[in-house]
């Protein structure tokens, strides 16, 4: 099946286009079957750089969001008014309220719409737990096991389930990720990877049968991660049998060039306006 995923919304732009980076994440996936909107990035730059890169957003079949933060999910309202009433896939958990919390400040990170007001501007939710085909070739992952004890996730996010509630670390049981199929073997696309780089690719890999992985893109969250989760990272793509990974967003700019250095062949820099195209 002929694939192509393009960088809609990323922390940086790749090449000379009129395009903005904005701190947040979205591609578009278009095969024959569909096409869908993986994330929304932070609402600033969404329908100007699909302008700017000749996308028609009329053309979006329907949208998933990654998980709950508002770099992913703050370009959604402002889509759906543009484009009009459209499905919407999620994990139930994405409402949850959520913060950024550093030693001198907390920051409100959460999706910055309420689902009344989403529904209200045309989102047509739907809510998965499970691995679901959203198209021919295009799966969701549902929610991702946690089997890496390494991949512990990010101290500094915090979430609570009601606004009299204490802030914990969150554990992101929305975290989510899509798999496409194509003649090359899986494309796993990542928005934040707050399950874990390891623990994604292995939930699709038992799930789906242990396909074959061409490319893994996005954001990877290893930007804040310690020296033995990278480390551990690391070793586990030198065993696992792929041909690209597009480093993006939360990977941080170190991170993204250690892996480069680790990967020559294999790494790119999924900015604005990179793509991969499979025929």
């Amino acid at each position: 099946m002929s694939v192509k995923v393009t960088i809609i919304c990323e922390n940086s732009v790749g090449r000379p286009i009129p395009a903005c980076g904005e701190h947040g994440f979205s591609c578009l996936v278009a095969t024959p079957s569909a096409t869908w909107l993986f994330d929304t990035g932070g609402g600033q730059t969404l329908l100007s750089n699909l302008d700017v890169l000749g996308l028609d957003p009329n053309a979006i079949d329907g949208v998933v969001l990654s998980h709950g933060h508002a770099d992913h999910s703050g370009g959604l309202l402002p889509l759906l008014a543009q484009i009009g009433p459209r499905p919407v896939v999620a994990h139930d958990q994405v409402f949850t309220e959520r913060c950024w919390q550093g030693q001198h400040e907390r920051r409100n990170i959460s999706l910055p719409y309420s689902c009344q007001e989403l529904e209200a501007g045309g989102a047509k939710f739907s809510f998965h737990r499970d691995l679901t085909t959203l198209a021919d070739g295009i799966i969701y992952s549902g929610t991702i096991p946690r089997l890496n004890s390494l991949e512990a996730g990010d101290p500094h996010l915090l979430s609570r389930n009601a606004p009299d509630d204490d802030w914990s670390v969150d554990d992101f049981p929305d975290d989510a990720a899509l798999a496409i199929e194509s003649s090359n073997g899986l494309i796993v696309l990542l928005g934040c990877a707050h399950a874990g780089l390891i623990n994604t690719i292995e939930h699709f890999r038992h799930t789906l049968d242990n396909p074959r992985i061409h490319a893994i893109i996005g954001g990877t969250h290893l930007g804040p991660a310690g020296d033995m989760q990278f480390a551990a990272t690391v070793d586990y793509l030198k065993r696992l049998d792929f041909d690209r990974l597009g480093v993006s967003h939360c990977t941080g700019q170190i991170r993204s060039a250690q892996l480069y250095a680790q990967f020559p062949n294999k790494v790119f820099f999924a900015s604005v306006g990179s793509s991969l195209t499979v025929s």
